[in-house]
């Protein structure tokens, strides 16, 4: 993504995560959403079956080996990185739909849109002795002005141990909440280090980076990545994943990319449904669905105004009074 809305330099975390913020694979989905509303971020540990994880990366590994290190400070120079992960792996596919991740995607996003979709994927190698990246937003892609709410949610995960000093995801606790201007101090950091197999779920409005690797091996990880079904996707998936290739995903896989109405009459083909191009659809030449026109009704509407003799946009979240 852009380095857009990033702070100039990278400040040093400390060692510790916030209490709270760390749960097992079977922990209730309840606490670790909590904790994501009050800190912005959590860690679950050992979230992906090992195997899966073998698999992942033995399907990355010859794409990997063929990219060229990155050529820029944000993308790093001693970093090679890979995309359009879903056709490369279907063991990525599964861990895309993680059922915990789902789960925080629901909660953060669905109330908000008709439905979410998968909005970018990354596989990141940190090479010995990169340097930590400069903090920064994942959403701010998009031309917001913060505080505001969540537009995306992300996931980081550990392909290989994140260590305290081979480059874990440096974050700023409570950063959601933070003023557009403002910028963490090195107290205000912490690294995440968490074992293979685990996962860094955090909101598109935390600030955060990859780390310095210190350390004299690689460092992995794969970063998926959900948006608001009515935002444009980062990486553009229906190029990545023409019909021929989608086709070949399981069919909550295919909506999760894109082949689905991501609101009422929002992403119809000619045929109608998207997944009339992949065959799981009718060609009835409906623009829109039963399950798209219902949802809308739900969704929570975002106020996109000025305030009184104020020079920036802000976005906040509508509620009806009657529904909290």
């Amino acid at each position: 993504m852009s380095a857009a809305q990033s702070a100039d330099a990278a400040p040093l975390p400390s060692p510790a995560m916030p209490p709270g913020t760390v749960f097992p694979a079977d922990a209730p989905i309840a606490a670790i959403i909590a904790a994501i509303e009050e800190h912005g971020f959590a860690v679950v540990t050992h979230a992906a079956d090992p195997a899966l994880v073998d698999a992942a990366n033995a399907d990355f590994d010859p794409y990997l080996d063929k990219v060229q290190l990155g050529r820029t400070d944000f993308a790093g120079f001693k970093t090679r990185r890979i995309n359009n992960l879903i056709a490369k792996s279907p063991a990525c596919g599964r861990i895309a739909m993680h059922p915990v991740v789902m789960q925080v995607c629901d909660h953060f996003l669905l109330p908000h849109c008709v439905r979410y979709h998968l909005h970018v994927t990354s596989l990141i190698e940190l090479g010995p002795g990169e340097r930590a990246q400069e903090i920064h937003r994942d959403q701010s892609i998009y031309p917001v002005r913060y505080p505001a709410p969540p537009m995306t949610v992300a996931t980081i995960w550990a392909m290989e141990d994140f260590t305290p000093i081979n480059g874990g995801t440096n974050v700023a606790p409570g950063s959601h909440r933070w003023e557009h201007e403002r910028k963490p101090q090195p107290h205000e950091m912490v690294a995440t280090v968490m074992p293979r197999g685990s996962v860094l779920i955090y909101l598109g409005n935390v600030l955060h980076g990859s780390g310095t690797n210190a350390s004299n091996a690689t460092r992995r990880a794969m970063t998926l990545q959900y948006n608001l079904g009515w935002l444009r996707q980062e990486e553009n998936q229906y190029l990545s994943l023409p019909p021929d290739v989608a086709r070949t995903l399981p069919v909550e896989l295919q909506k999760l990319v894109g082949y689905d109405f991501g609101g009422s009459y929002l992403g119809f083909v000619e045929a109608g449904h998207p997944l009339a191009l992949t065959g799981e659809a009718p060609h009835d030449m409906a623009r829109t669905s039963v399950e798209a026109e219902a949802a809308k009704d739900r969704v929570e509407l975002f106020d996109i105004a000025p305030a009184t003799g104020a020079k920036h946009t802000s976005i906040v979240v509508h509620r009806d009074p009657a529904t909290g």
